[in-house]
C-alpha cells in the first residue's frame, strides 16, 4: 500500500528531524540557530513562520517567559508557525513546545550529570517543528498553529533569583521556585497568548520532571488533561504509533498546592511537597487555560534513548513525533465511529 508506506516514511523522517535538532550541541543550536533551522526546513512548504523578538515579548508583557532568559546573552524568541489546510474560519489545533536550547538550571544550577543531556531540553519544540514538517508534506486538511518559546536558561549575573515574584501576561503573579523547575514558566505566557486564536484543542509538550522517567522509564510519556475526548484521541494515536502516552491525575489537591501563598497568586513549587513536580507544574499551567481543551505531555522520560529500543539508536529520541502526526491525522480524518458518535450527540442536542 503506497499511501500507507508514504505516511510511514513521513513520520519516520519527521522523528529523525526532531532527533537531529535535539542532538545538535547547544553552542550550535542557540535560540536563533533553532529558528534558522526551522525556516530552512519549512520554507518550501505551506507553513507560514513568524519570529517574534524580545521587543515584541516585552510589549506583550510576557514577563514569565522573559524571566527564564535573563541570565543568558542569547536573545529569546517566540516562534509561530501557521498551517491552514482547510477553511481558515475553522478553529485550529494549537501545539506548544518548550524550547530551552540549553537548561543549566539558572542560579539553581543543575549538577554536571544532570546537565549532560540538557541540550535536549527543547524536545517539545523539536517535536512540534517536526510534526509541522510531516503535516505539510502530507497535506492534511486541518488548521494547526505552533507556538515555540525559545531561550537559554543560564546562571548569569542578571538571572532571575529564587523567591523573585514576576507578573505574567495574564496579570497573575508567580513566585520563582528556589529550585531549577522554572523552565515551564515560559509556557504560562505562551498559553495565555494561545487563547486569542480560540483553538479547538491545545497540546503542550515539555520536559518537566525526571519523576516521569522514574515512573515509566522509556516506555511512555506522561500526559495530563481534563478533556476526555482529547485524551481518547491522543491515547488512540499513541497506540497506533507505538509511542505510548499514560494519563496522570490533575487532582484539585495539586491546584491548592500552587495557590496557597500570601506573597503571590501562584508558585511553581508546592508549598508543602517537594515531589510531584510534574503534577504541580501542570496545576500551575492550568491556571492560564480558559477552558478544559488542553493537554500537557511531559516528555522528560523519553528524551534520551539508552540504545535498548530496537528501532532507535542511542541518543536523543525525537519522541513522541509520530504520535503527534497520528493525532493530527485522526483529527483531519476522524474514524467512522467518531463521526457517528459526533452525529448522535448533535441529534441529542437538537
Amino acid at each position: 500500500d503506497w499511501k500507507k508506506w508514504r505516511i510511514g516514511v513521513e513520520k519516520a523522517e519527521a522523528q529523525n528531524f526532531a532527533r537531529k535538532l535535539m542532538e545538535t550541541p547547544a553552542n550550535l543550536m542557540t535560540p536563533r540557530a533553532f529558528a534558522y533551522n526551522v525556516v530552512q526546513a519549512l520554507c518550501k512548504t505551506s507553513v507560514n513562520v513568524t519570529l517574534r523578538g524580545e521587543t515584541w515579548l516585552k510589549e506583550h508583557n510576557m514577563n514569565a517567559f522573559l524571566a527564564n532568559t535573563k541570565g543568558s546573552p542569547q536573545p529569546p524568541f517566540l516562534l509561530e508557525m501557521t498551517y491552514n489546510g482547510c477553511d481558515p474560519a475553522i478553529p485550529p489545533i494549537i501545539l506548544i513546545g518548550k524550547g530551552i536550547t540549553f537548561n543549566s538550571g539558572g542560579l539553581c544550577l543543575k549538577t554536571c550529570e544532570e546537565m549532560k543531556h540538557m541540550r535536549g531540553d527543547m524536545q517539545g519544540a523539536a517535536v512540534v517543528v517536526a510534526t509541522f514538517k510531516a503535516l505539510a508534506n502530507l497535506g492534511l486538511p486541518i488548521n494547526v498553529r505552533g507556538l515555540i518559546p525559545l531561550c537559554e536558561n543560564m546562571p548569569g549575573g542578571t538571572a532571575a533569583r529564587p523567591r523573585d515574584i514576576i507578573k505574567s501576561t495574564s496579570g497573575k503573579s508567580i513566585l520563582i521556585s528556589p529550585r531549577d523547575f522554572n523552565g515551564s514558566l515560559m509556557l504560562a505566557d505562551t498559553l495565555c497568548y494561545a487563547q486569542q486564536f480560540k483553538p479547538k484543542y491545545i497540546v503542550s509538550l515539555a520536559t518537566l520532571s525526571k519523576e516521569v522517567k522514574t515512573a515509566f522509564n522509556l516506555s511512555a510519556s506522561g500526559i495530563y488533561t481534563q478533556n476526555e475526548k482529547l485524551w481518547q484521541l491522543l491515547k488512540t494515536s499513541s497506540i497506533h504509533s507505538g509511542d505510548r502516552l499514560w494519563k496522570l491525575p490533575m487532582w484539585n489537591m495539586y491546584e491548592r498546592e500552587v495557590k496557597d501563598f500570601t506573597s503571590a497568586d501562584l508558585s511553581i513549587l508546592s508549598k508543602y511537597f517537594r515531589r510531584g513536580i510534574s503534577a504541580t507544574t501542570t496545576a500551575l499551567l492550568n491556571q492560564f487555560v480558559c477552558k478544559p481543551n488542553w493537554a500537557l505531555i511531559d516528555t522528560y522520560g523519553t528524551m534520551f534513548e539508552d540504545g535498548k529500543t530496537s528501532y532507535i539508536k542511542k541518543g536523543m529520541s525525537g519522541r513522541p513525533t509520530r504520535t503527534m502526526v497520528e493525532f493530527l491525522g485522526q483529527m483531519a480524518y476522524p474514524p467512522r465511529e467518531m463521526l457517528e458518535q459526533s452525529g448522535s450527540n448533535e441529534e441529542e442536542g437538537a
